[in-house]
């Protein structure tokens, strides 16, 4: 089979770090660890687990943060994953083989892998506090290199694991209790989207949104974007404004229920005066051009997970306000005064979980699909580019030219 994988070699890293100032596309190549395999498919890890082969593998920010090299090169996430690595983890796939303790009825159905490599994943029992109070995305065994019945590498889920392989590749295996059925009349390319509607979803949920009259979404990429959303498909019906860098931008995040989109200029006191008189704040100057709001959103999503995006959204929430944070990024370098000095509430967002709804326990993945079928969850446009696996290094460099392309959401096609 053929999968694309991910692995870091430390010569070559600093070689491209160092290149792509002169030839851009290196970063889309094997001096960046990035090679297309023809690989054999990966073995059953147990009994309980399942083969699956892709239909649509969808390309995460996470996986194109990789490409361009935004993590630092001592990142703390290193230490949960395991490399070479078989990438990808959003994806729609069919079952193709199981194992003799599943039930044969999944054989030939098309279901979504919720990727999460946690302790019912990994065999270990007794779990974890967090994986018994269906918290899996926050597992404390995510480096557990070889715990388990199943003695998996470290890595958090399919596509950062060096034994599962991943949706960048022909065929992949999961484990049964992964497994969520696509609903019958749910066309592959609106189930390809439901792990970043699943990482918004779970996003909007942590949030204490009953007093928030004006949230803000800072970065309407994808995952901004499906958090816009969500947000109206949970019954959000205070005020959404949409933040980004790109104006073509503008129809989806209307069509997916903000009430206004805007874009900024790049010099720091015009943004904030921008700001302030959008969410009726004061600003206030410090020395060396250092600015803060009085006042600001109830709210702010954070997308992006830049310095300057982290920096801002935390001075651009009113005192005791909140700010989730979102995007895939470390954040270097942002200023924390505004934490203790305003009282803010941050709060982290990652992957999905069993989540608590309108008076009931259910799956992130489960809840997107009962949204998505009621229909009050509509991101169809989303998607809006496919590619063929051959075509890679095409894709994860129009992945970092988005605008170029006008696009949101990237997929491998392997149909």
């Amino acid at each position: 089979m053929r999968a694309v994988f991910y692995r870091v070699n430390p010569v070559g890293w600093v070689t491209c770090l160092w290149l792509k100032r002169f030839w851009p596309p290196c970063v889309a190549t094997w001096l960046n660890g990035i090679t297309l395999r023809d690989v054999p498919p990966p073995e059953l890890p147990g009994d309980d687990w399942v083969r699956v082969r892709t239909l649509l593998g969808g390309i995460c920010g996470s996986d194109l943060a990789l490409v361009a090299q935004k993590q630092p090169a001592n990142s703390i996430l290193q230490a949960f994953s395991s490399l070479p690595a078989g990438w990808g983890h959003e994806n729609v796939a069919v079952v193709e083989q199981v194992g003799p303790a599943v039930d044969r009825s999944w054989l030939g159905r098309r279901v979504c892998v919720e990727p999460t490599l946690c302790c019912e994943v990994r065999g270990i029992d007794p779990p974890c506090a967090n994986c018994r109070q269906g918290r899996f995305g926050a597992c404390m065994n995510f480096a557990a290199d070889g715990a388990g019945r199943y003695k998996l590498p470290r890595g958090t889920s399919i596509g950062y694991n060096s034994r599962t392989g991943g949706s960048f590749g022909e065929m992949f295996v999961a484990h049964a209790s992964r497994l969520v059925a696509v609903p019958e009349a749910m066309s592959d390319e609106l189930a390809v989207l439901t792990d970043p509607a699943a990482c918004a979803l779970h996003a909007v949920l942590r949030a204490d949104l009953r007093d928030a009259q004006r949230v803000l979404v800072y970065g309407a990429g994808v995952l901004g974007l499906a958090l816009i959303a969500c947000l109206r498909a949970t019954g959000y019906g205070g005020r959404v404004e949409a933040l980004d860098a790109h104006g073509y931008l503008q129809p989806h995040a209307r069509g997916m229920g903000a009430d206004e989109f805007f874009t900024l200029p790049g010099r720091t006191r015009e943004r904030f005066e921008a700001v302030a008189a959008r969410s009726g704040a004061t600003v206030q100057r410090a020395r060396f051009g250092n600015y803060m709001l009085s006042g600001g959103y109830d709210v702010v999503f954070e997308c992006v997970g830049a310095r300057r995006s982290i920096d801002e959204s935390l001075r651009w929430t009113r005192s005791g306000g909140q700010v989730v944070l979102v995007g895939t990024g470390h954040g270097r370098g942002a200023d924390f005064t505004p934490i203790w000095f305003a009282e803010l509430t941050v709060l982290g967002a990652y992957g999905r979980q069993v989540e608590t709804f309108a008076g009931r326990r259910i799956g992130t993945y489960q809840l997107v699909h009962e949204l998505m079928s009621s229909g009050k969850l509509d991101i169809r446009p989303l998607l809006t580019h496919t590619f063929r696996i051959e075509e890679y290094r095409t894709a994860l460099l129009a992945g970092l030219n988005k605008a170029a392309h006008k696009a949101v959401k990237m997929a491998f096609d392997f149909r």
